[in-house]
């Protein structure tokens, strides 16, 4: 048997993914799985350790043309946009199934309607095997958390060396895609300036987040700037080497998540309530619950207020409770 599963990106959405992949692979445990996704991501499904096959995405006329010589028992679209529809009506098989994204669902939400609120994007991705088998999977079905196996990371792949071994290692992640996302920059650094001599502290994100950063680590020199400077790979591998993690609602979070790694979430502009809240028993979700939030679905560049409360009722003194209540709780 021949699965196909696609979602061309993100981070967080195909980590997400891991979890459906999981029910298919206990249901065809002989089965050729194969996943989807652009080739800058193909790092992440190889760490679900699902044994699948991966198929880099290409844009060029060919390699769409290569499609329509293919064919799978089973085709499952964890994306459903114009271009993986494209695919699903290239690839011949007998079973397609597309998942259902809630959208009225999320803009009510948006909207204020706060009686409302979706469990999980997980939960939206298993409604694409409820279609399929409706027998096994229904609505009150327990959903998997994702995970991925950091013992599956390339041994090559070599972590940045600590500076204080006997301290905490806490990886931030100041940036995001738009700003309504983000903490402000002076929070991170009254972070850093609060605990600096407790944890030892290092700044991850793309190379769009080192102008934001570079002023974190120029209030003091051991504080590691390494936004830009990381693959995919490298950038789990040095995930899994941290004691705790904190970020926005960003791709990292859910890296982290399906780690286990020790973290904590701030919201701003998004909310827990769209499905975006890491899966995670070790997270801590940091969010003001404003009759505002959230204001938009994945964030917008500002505040629609002007007021940006979300993220100012979030204050440093904050996280560093909930930091140093994690660790409390370790010990």
């Amino acid at each position: 048997m021949r699965i196909l599963v696609i979602r061309l990106s993100s981070i967080g959405d195909i980590i997400l993914t891991q979890s459906v992949v999981a029910e298919l692979r206990e249901l065809f445990p002989e089965a050729e799985i194969y996943f989807l996704c652009k080739p800058e991501y193909q790092a992440l499904p190889e760490l679900f350790g699902l044994n699948l096959k991966i198929i880099p995405y290409s844009k060029s006329f060919s390699w769409h043309i290569n499609l329509t010589k293919q064919s799978y028992d089973l085709v499952i679209d964890l994306h459903n946009k114009f271009s993986t529809w494209l695919i699903r009506n290239l690839i011949r098989s007998p079973k397609k199934a597309i998942y259902n994204k809630q959208h009225k669902l999320r803009k009510r939400i948006v909207r204020g309607d706060h009686s409302i609120s979706i469990e999980s994007t997980v939960r939206l991705y298993y409604s694409a095997l409820e279609r399929l088998f409706p027998d096994k999977f229904s609505s009150t079905y327990s959903i998997r958390y994702p995970v991925l196996h950091p013992e599956l990371i390339p041994e090559e792949i070599e972590i940045t060396p600590r500076i204080y071994p006997d301290r905490k290692l806490i990886a931030l992640f100041p940036g995001a895609a738009h700003n309504t996302k983000i903490w402000q920059i002076d929070n991170w650094k009254k972070l850093i300036e609060d605990c600096h001599n407790e944890y030892e502290f290092r700044i991850y994100g793309n190379q769009s987040d080192y102008e934001l950063t570079r002023s974190l680590n120029a209030v003091f020199d051991d504080v590691k700037n390494l936004c830009g400077k990381l693959n995919l790979r490298q950038l789990t591998a040095e995930i899994n080497a941290c004691d705790a993690i904190i970020s926005g609602d960003t791709g990292p979070m859910h890296l982290a998540a399906a780690l286990r790694k020790t973290q904590i979430a701030i919201f701003g502009g998004t909310h827990p309530r769209l499905g975006f809240a890491p899966l995670n028993d070790k997270a801590i979700v940091l969010t003001a619950d404003l009759a505002c939030q959230p204001c938009s679905l994945h964030g917008r560049n500002k505040c629609p207020k002007g007021t940006f409360e979300c993220m100012k009722q979030i204050t440093p003194e904050m996280v560093e409770k909930a930091l140093e209540n994690i660790f409390i709780e370790d010990n």
